[in-house]
């Protein structure tokens, strides 16, 4: 088992990561004799879900579960009164600990939910699909939609404790596999251009989930995470490098639905888009963005939408993005691979421009 630490001035706490090693021990310094709910996702497979059961269980002195749809129409408002219902049905008080079981959408359900129940409560993360593993799990934001845009309510509440098994991932369909490898990519591009080099010669062992390397892949995503996380918590400053090709991806689920794509496919896309916006701005050279197109293509992530999407269209929905800074939106764009930067009151040209040479039809 490896294990990155993510340091905070206040709330530091431990990512583990491993295959097959979770049990009683694992969780007894976090959970035992208290009040414990399990949040999990009704489509996890009922084996997972027993053991997990079976763990906690003894060790609570007060055990419930909730199993909710994890879809982005159910990352909402009823979701999380459906959690608190239940909390203060049972009574349960302060010292109650929350935990999570499934992809991002629990993850950010649990977590919200534990930052807004009695002023905060503690919680776990029990990520079980490598997009929640290498990013939903990592950093203390929650948050739920809103109509008028992603992630628009939420709160910076830490969780005490992720614990990651690779093992989960087995039951994964490959879809969501390749989801993840964008996040995994993503760290890749924006902080260490040696992970990048390595995930490119790797690409064909992370996709089969292959061990230790996939244990060794995730430690590294994590690590590049987490160090940001311990620079910046709140997003001020040099956090908001994460935040390369969301602009855009952000935009591209909201006009998919959130059902033509999923979040790591709309990510890809808009990496690609804020890959050629470089170009432009930073001088990016032809060759790293050939580079970022290539290992995409050759992991299997798609690197053209689905259906034609209109540039005017995509611009007008990133208008509902959090991040901006009065009426301009914020980019992270790239120098190198493996150095990014946040710019923002770039034109509304030359965000056309990128999404009209990077988005093709295929």
């Amino acid at each position: 088992m490896e294990t990155v630490k993510i340091e905070l001035s206040d709330n530091s706490y431990k990512i583990d990561i491993g295959y097959q090693f979770l049990c009683l021990e694992t969780f007894s310094e976090l959970t035992e004799n208290k009040e414990v709910l399990l949040v999990y996702d009704k489509n996890i497979s009922e084996p997972v879900l027993s053991e997990t059961e079976s763990i906690l269980k003894p060790l609570s002195n007060e055990f419930l579960t909730i199993g909710l749809d994890a879809s982005e129409e159910n990352k909402s408002q009823d979701s999380i009164e459906a959690i608190h219902n239940l909390l203060l049905d049972k009574g349960f008080s302060r010292q109650c600990v929350l935990v999570g079981l499934g992809g991002g959408i629990i993850c950010d359900l649990c977590g919200f939910a534990a930052a807004t129940y009695q002023r905060g409560v503690d919680f776990i993360l029990l990520p079980t699909t490598l997009l929640a593993q290498v990013d939903a799990s990592v950093g203390g934001k929650t948050a739920i939609n809103h109509a008028k845009g992603k992630n628009m309510i939420g709160a910076f509440h830490q969780p005490v404790k992720v614990l990651i098994d690779t093992n989960f991932l087995s039951t994964l369909p490959e879809r969501e596999i390749k989801s993840g490898m964008v996040e995994m990519i993503k760290h890749g591009i924006i902080e260490d251009q040696d992970y990048f080099d390595w995930l490119e010669e790797n690409l064909d062992k992370i996709t089969k989930l292959e061990e230790p390397i996939m244990c060794e892949a995730i430690k590294r995503s994590v690590e590049i995470k987490s160090n940001i996380v311990s620079q910046d918590e709140k997003e001020s400053g040099v956090r908001a490098i994460l935040n390369f090709g969301h602009t855009f991806g952000h935009g591209i689920e909201l006009i998919g639905k959130y059902k033509e794509y999923n979040h790591g496919e709309a990510v890809a896309l808009g990496i690609l888009s804020a890959a050629k916006l470089s170009q432009m701005t930073e001088g990016l050279s032809s060759e790293c963005v050939e580079r970022i197109y290539s290992v995409f293509s050759k992991a299997g992530i798609r690197t053209t939408t689905l259906t034609e999407i209109d540039a005017e269209d995509l611009y007008s929905a990133m208008q509902s993005d959090k991040k901006k800074q009065g009426k301009d939106l914020n980019f992270i764009v790239l120098e190198k691979i493996g150095k990014a930067k946040k710019v923002s009151g770039l034109s509304k040209e030359k965000v056309l421009k990128a999404i009209k040479t990077s988005l093709f039809t295929s």
